[in-house]
């Protein structure tokens, strides 16, 4: 499958396009074996759809040709019934009727279908994690050690952060999210919520854990597929999960992930981050090259989750 869903989703339509139009080449092939009234009528409608095409292109009013193909069609419609077939077996045949398989709805200014939408939501394992269903009932409403609110509350604002930068990419007042905190309070959830949204808005949204990622990285890197226009530096958003549980190797971990997060900050480009790790770990990991780049207050926010693992709880 494509690391990109909706460009997954649009080939997937259009490889429905191929098997439909066979489908529809077989059964126009069983009715005129059936009924050759009707394959003469179809042919003479052909003829008549060319003569209109011509006439248009020529600027000649089509005359009595429109009434000419419906009083063909109703015949053909007539025939079929007689022979035992459904009134619409000759007609177009769709997945989806409101975009005929194109993907894309709309006049003028197309946009992206909602069959697209679903699917490329599909792609991402996003049926579950959404800000809808996000639940905050889940963390205890004890305070937090050190602050005034409760570990509930603290995490509805987090919440509120997220929606609303997934609400605003790729305009959003911050370029990049950074999620810190330990296991359990929610990052991979939230990060999920965000790639849901951002992708039902039609932004061109990827979606990784850290070590799919590195080893997309690697693969592209030996092929040398990773160049400055490969998807991973162009799409709109890029979400990363799970910092710092991919492989550390020599000459490719470091400089690679260097070089994507100083090219997509530079293009202004926008991604999210979740990790285990604290800032000092991050810097003894990556360097302060990466760090100073993650960690850039002028285009990043961080957000540090705390409280207890809702995961341990009874």
């Amino acid at each position: 499958m494509s690391n990109d869903p909706l460009a997954q989703a649009l080939a997937d339509r259009r490889a429905w396009q191929a098997v439909n139009r066979r489908e529809e080449e077989r059964r126009a092939l069983q009715v005129r074996a059936a009924c050759p009234e009707i394959a003469q009528l179809m042919d003479e409608r052909r003829a008549g759809i060319f003569l209109g095409i011509r006439q248009a292109l020529d600027g000649v009013t089509p005359g009595d040709l429109p009434d000419r193909t419906q009083a063909i069609n109703d015949r053909i419609d007539a025939l079929l019934v007689e022979h035992g077939f459904a009134k619409d077996y000759l007609d177009p045949i769709y997945n989806c009727p409101l975009c005929r398989d194109t993907g894309f709805v709309g006049e003028g200014r197309k946009s992206f279908c909602s069959c697209v939408r679903s699917a490329s939501l599909s792609a991402f394992g996003l049926d579950e994690a959404s800000f809808e269903t996000y639940d905050d009932t889940v963390y205890p409403d004890t305070q937090l050690s050190g602050l005034t609110m409760t570990q509930r509350a603290y995490m509805r604002e987090i919440r509120r952060i997220c929606e609303e930068y997934a609400d605003q990419v790729p305009r959003a007042r911050t370029q990049n999210l950074f999620l810190t905190g330990s296991s359990g309070l929610g990052k991979t959830f939230l990060l999920r919520a965000i790639a849901r949204r951002t992708a039902a808005r039609g932004v061109l949204t990827r979606l990784y854990t850290a070590n799919d990622l590195l080893n997309r990285i690697r693969a592209d890197y030996f092929s040398r597929e990773l160049t400055p226009e490969s998807d991973l530096y162009t799409a709109q958003l890029l979400l990363i999960d799970d910092l710092g549980t991919e492989p550390m190797w020599e000459n490719i971990t470091v400089e690679q992930l260097f070089a994507l997060v100083d090219t997509r900050l530079s293009r202004g480009l926008n991604t999210v981050i979740s990790t285990n790790l604290s800032p000092v770990e991050v810097h003894g990991r990556y360097t302060e090259r990466i760090a100073s780049r993650l960690f850039d207050k002028r285009a990043c926010q961080a957000l540090r989750l705390l409280g207890a693992d809702v995961r341990k709880r009874a």
